[in-house]
């Protein structure tokens, strides 16, 4: 196929998603998704031990942070800079150079592992482990660092709903996978290849999409000629990533540890009996369950909104990005309070009668860890606006900030008050975050309102309990019903156009969902 046939099918046929689109088929599949990841944590807590939980919280917890680092943020600046050196026309010299980095990155870290086996060990899961466990968290390592490159690439490209189908059948091949061995061993360390395995069968939809619709944009097929014209270009473009990706790669790192650093505070602080310290461990990861659910969510969004940000920026239409992060922490805020009320409504039948009542610490801090994962969810899908006006160091010294107050607070109030401490310290370093990140976004040109801002305090009663959430958030509704405090006439609007046709198609036909 010619250069110019094959520009002219990428851009009529593989342009990505709309937005609408692109939001909307990720909720549908990530209920799915996360129906299936609910069920997979539920088969897990009833087969291991809370020890044996904790273990593995803790292990799935160090990927989390080690990822980033393998990979040395890179794949990361794919939601920003892929459509700037498309539209430019030297997308494939950019996607060589960054896959190249990262896969030395990842490699050495791998290596790493294997080689330093036994501190790693220690500072992992608090305790020595065979040498097999850590050839297995270093494979399961690698797969979980190429699938999140091939989902940060795909979603680069607008390419939504082949990211919900990657994460749909990672979830559910872990799930499947991991139950049976589980069920059948009754060990943790039997998750480890479940999850390599989950993450390889999870990365063939991304890479069969980016070989179909994108392949010729990636340059394999320029001769050597061709390849050394673009060789100049090679200095210009590092020197426009690596700022941001050295931003990202520190935002990422901080971020993690913030996210991880009470479990791993606990762990090495609530007791000096490492099998207590893991079982306060597995029982924060059970009342994590379903608080997990909503941040999962949220960090979709977030992945989901920053190419279209990124592309609205690229264009000069400042308002649009905008509005579209004031709809998201809107919608955000109102939504995941109504689900955390489901969430404590449920949650006896949980704790009682799946679990036999062998996680009630859990069930104790769950409003408080429902709390947390909202506000977490909303700096989330506010954060985007940051990466997108490349504003990379004032997040990365917010969060430094938040990073200082989380592990202060966290060591004052572990000794104080155990496990509760923890989560109640976790979350005011949250908030403190959040309203640092929404005053960062005023001084930067993206003006939310007073009235998002005062909804986003809503969240703090879900602590209080189930009663206490139900009647904000039925006071939250009917002001943004009735007044333009949190949402305009014309939001009203909008939502009342996307939503009424498929209420009416289930039988349903009201005028407004607006009391």
């Amino acid at each position: 196929m010619s250069s110019s046939a094959a520009a002219t099918t990428t851009s009529t046929n593989h342009a990505g998603d709309s937005f609408a689109i692109g939001v909307l088929v990720m909720l549908i599949v990530s209920v799915l998704q996360r129906c299936v990841g609910l069920v997979r944590g539920l088969g897990f807590a009833r087969f291991l031990t809370d020890v044996e939980l904790g273990q593995w919280a803790l292990a799935s917890s160090f990927y989390v942070i080690a990822v980033p680092v393998a990979v040395l943020g890179l794949p990361g600046s794919f939601g920003k800079f892929v459509e700037v050196y498309r539209s430019r026309g030297r997308l494939a010299c950019y996607f060589r150079r960054v896959i190249v980095a990262s896969s030395i990155g990842l490699i050495v870290t791998c290596a790493t592992i294997i080689v330093a086996q036994k501190p790693l060990s220690w500072l992992v899961l608090g305790e020595p482990t065979s040498p097999a466990v850590m050839c297995w968290i270093a494979i399961t390592l690698f797969f979980v660092a190429s699938y999140s490159c091939v989902s940060e690439l795909v979603a680069a490209f607008r390419q939504v709903q082949t990211v919900s189908h990657m994460q749909f059948t990672q979830s559910v091949t872990f799930a499947v996978v991991g139950l049976a061995l589980v069920a059948a061993c009754h060990s943790w360390w039997v998750l480890l290849p479940s999850f390599a395995l989950a993450h390889a069968v999870g990365l063939l939809p991304g890479c069969w999409t980016l070989y179909r619709c994108h392949r010729h944009e990636f340059g394999f097929h320029q001769t050597s000629d061709s390849a050394q014209e673009s060789q100049p270009s090679t200095d210009s473009i590092w020197m426009r990533i690596l700022p941001y990706a050295a931003s990202l790669w520190t935002i990422n790192l901080l971020s993690n540890l913030f996210e991880m650093g009470d479990r791993y505070m606990l762990l090495h602080l609530i007791s000096p009996d490492q099998d207590v310290a893991q079982a306060t461990v597995g029982q924060y990861h059970c009342a994590r369950l379903l608080p997990n659910l909503l941040t999962s969510l949220a960090l979709m969004l977030g992945g989901i909104l920053l190419p279209y940000l990124s592309a609205d920026w690229e264009q000069g239409n400042r308002q649009q990005i905008a509005s579209r992060i004031r709809q998201m922490v809107q919608s955000v805020c109102i939504g995941f309070l109504a689900l955390s009320v489901g969430a404590m409504l449920i949650a006896p039948l949980m704790f009682d009668v799946v679990f036999d009542g062998k996680y009630q610490l859990a069930e104790s801090v769950l409003p408080l860890a429902l709390m947390q994962a909202t506000l977490v969810s909303l700096f989330l899908v506010s954060e985007p606006y940051m990466l997108c006006a490349e504003k990379g160091r004032q997040l990365a010294m917010l969060l430094v900030a938040a990073l200082g107050l989380n592990l202060c607070l966290n060591a004052w109030w572990i000794a104080s008050w155990g496990l509760s401490g923890a989560v109640l310290a976790t979350s005011t370093a949250n908030f403190m975050a959040l309203m640092m990140l929404f005053w960062y976004m005023n001084r930067a040109g993206c003006r939310l309102g007073w009235g998002t801002i005062c909804l986003t305090i809503a969240p703090l009663s879900i602590a209080a309990g189930p009663i206490a959430a139900t009647a904000t958030l039925a006071l939250v509704v009917a002001v943004a019903g009735r007044t333009d405090w949190i949402l305009s006439a014309e939001d009203r609007l909008q939502i009342d156009r996307a939503l009424l046709p498929k209420l009416q198609r289930l039988g349903l036909s009201p005028d407004t969902l607006w009391p």
